[in-house]
């Protein structure tokens, strides 16, 4: 028994020099009533946490700091919350008060952060910043700032990430982060030689005056923003900009009541890419002279996001025959090539490639039909692949020519199924870029089948469709079978003959005069719209006036046609005819 209770001391007193029992800042001689420099006594609480990664407690007081705290890794500052006045200057809440010109607090190690409390400048008095993460030639990741008021920093930035020389911030998470008046809400910087990638913003919301911006890009990747708020009557510079990275908005809203006409909203700079930012917007400048998508819209201002529709022109690999494809090339006429049963979509073409042994080659569009790459951000990126199926192994695969040189995608694996392969790559419209699907059977011993369909090609951000592109109102090359609709209709009694527009080929019964042809406002078809009068009967005559213009007068016979073309105003001219 003896033997048991001194085992079980020794437990407990391993469990207590081990622990990791909160400590107050009031412990190392903080005053908390908001003239007292209270800076070496939270410095102590915090070096003396440091140690075992306690947890830093604040009662709610405000607590007087002339100098930057430092907070090391594990060390979290909890306070007792933000106080009862969210919108004006606070003092009913734990607040740690900036009394001099330095930057609050500096936070350079992993898992640390800040809870339930105010980071104040003294009547915006010229603090250097409130919070700032910094990775200097190393990593800062898992920093949690939750329900944290950072208010006052005019002359500065409220939160700010940055990363130099070597360092890198990520997996950070900011939840319910309340900004009021500031000249810079949140800054994301990061230099060439580092990174800010990954972190993410939950809820929270920025206003108040004196910002040149409330969210400021310099650098960064995947950085997501969650349902913030940003709703600064007037910033100078602009609400949401990003000058460098890319980041994700979801739900987010923008705001700002009183703007300047020629101040963005939101701004996006030249060279950058793949941000999305969707969410409620008030209306306002947005610029993007990058390649981003943004999903805003108002009464005011319009969102939009990047084009996908499929660019390559025969997509559908429709009309081969005799070893060719329309409106494509393969590189080795040894290569034999056919139609087969169609699996991943219907109307869509397989192509099957017999490549002999020994055969380095290539399928690509015809460089004629190729979609031509402007001088616009918009095109800086392509897209493009198609549904692949073989046996081998690294035998197809798809190659661009890039700023780097020549990209190549992941090779098929050869497992006999389809495998999308494709790639996207950064181009230049001063370098052909010249996409192709890339066959490389030169170690074989015996010829390789490889299946192909739906080649798909886009440009920007967005992922390319995979359906055939269909004709539109820009124009297109149709490869498949054009159906026209046939209406049966009956001669006038009046010589007024009104079309139906269900389709471009009617079937005209009856012999009565025909002198005008939709000629009413209400009835009128389009500039350029092209129909065929088929006649049953013969004895139907066209009157050649100024409603219908025609080489000579027109009499059917039996199973003859005429072609008209509108003018758009109720007119008509001969374009053919068959008697």
């Amino acid at each position: 028994m003896k033997q048991h209770l001194i085992a079980a001391f020794f437990v407990l007193l391993t469990l207590n020099f081990y622990s990791q029992t909160p400590i107050h800042v009031s412990q190392f001689g903080a005053v908390g009533n908001g003239t007292t420099n209270d800076y070496s006594a939270i410095q102590a609480a915090i070096d003396s946490a440091a140690q075992t990664g306690s947890e830093v407690l604040f009662s709610a007081k405000t607590y007087a700091v002339d100098s930057t705290l430092h907070l090391y890794g594990g060390v979290n500052l909890i306070g007792e919350g933000k106080g009862a006045t969210s919108t004006s200057t606070p003092f009913n809440g734990t607040v740690i008060k900036n009394i001099g010109t330095k930057l609050t607090i500096k936070i350079t190690g992993h898992n640390a952060g800040l809870q339930d409390l105010t980071i104040y400048d003294t009547d915006n008095a010229g603090a250097a910043g409130g919070v700032k993460i910094i990775a200097n030639n190393s990593d800062v990741e898992s920093i949690i700032l939750r329900s944290v008021l950072i208010f006052g920093f005019t002359d500065s930035f409220a939160l700010k990430l940055k990363a130099k020389n070597g360092g890198g911030i990520s997996y950070c998470s900011f939840y319910d982060l309340r900004i009021r008046h500031a000249k810079i809400g949140i800054h994301i910087d990061e230099d060439e030689s580092s990174y800010v990638n990954s972190n993410s913003f939950y809820h929270g919301a920025i206003s108040g005056g004196g910002f040149n911006y409330c969210f400021l890009a310099e650098g960064g990747n995947n950085n997501v923003i969650n349902a913030m708020i940003m709703e600064p009557y007037t910033s100078n510079k602009g609400h949401f900009v990003v000058k460098k990275g890319e980041v994700i908005g979801n739900d987010i809203r923008i705001e700002g009541a009183q703007q300047l006409s020629n101040i963005p909203l939101v701004e996006f700079k030249a060279g950058t890419k793949n941000s999305i930012l969707n969410g409620t917007y008030s209306g306002g400048l947005t610029i993007d002279d990058g390649d981003n998508t943004i999903l805003f819209k108002s009464g005011k201002s319009l969102g939009y996001s990047n084009p996908n529709a499929n660019l390559f022109i025969n997509s559908s690999l429709k009309g081969t025959a005799n070893n060719t494809i329309p409106y494509w090339e393969i590189g080795n006429p040894t290569i034999v090539v056919k139609e087969t049963t169609q699996e991943i979509y219907t109307n869509q073409k397989v192509l099957e490639l017999t490549v002999p042994p020994g055969v380095t080659s290539y399928l690509r569009p015809s460089p004629t039909f190729l979609p031509k790459v402007l001088s616009n951000a918009k095109y800086e990126t392509v897209n493009f692949g198609a549904f692949i199926k073989t046996n081998k192994s690294d035998v197809i695969t798809t190659i661009c020519k890039a700023l780097s040189g020549t990209a190549t995608s992941l090779y098929h694996p050869g497992n006999n199924k389809w495998q999308l392969i494709g790639m996207t790559s950064t181009i230049t419209a001063a370098i052909p870029y010249d996409p192709k699907f890339y066959i490389d059977n030169s170690s074989a011993t015996d010829s390789t089948k490889i299946y192909i369909t739906t080649p798909t090609l886009n440009f920007g951000i967005a992922p390319p469709k995979i359906e055939a592109a269909p004709i539109t109102s820009a124009g297109g090359i149709l490869n498949g079978t054009l159906s026209h609709s046939i209406t049966a209709v009956n001669t006038p009694a009046s010589t007024f003959l009104t079309l139906p527009n269900s389709g471009n080929v009617f079937e005209v019964n009856g012999t009565n005069t025909i002198a005008r042809i939709n000629h009413l406002s209400n009835d009128r078809m389009p500039r350029g719209t092209v129909i065929t009068l088929l006649f049953n009967n013969s004895g139907t005559s066209i009157v050649n006036g100024a409603y219908i213009q025609l080489l000579s007068g027109y009499t059917s016979t039996l199973n003859s046609s005429i072609t008209l073309i509108s003018n758009g105003d109720g007119t008509w001219r001969e374009m053919n005819r068959n008697i």
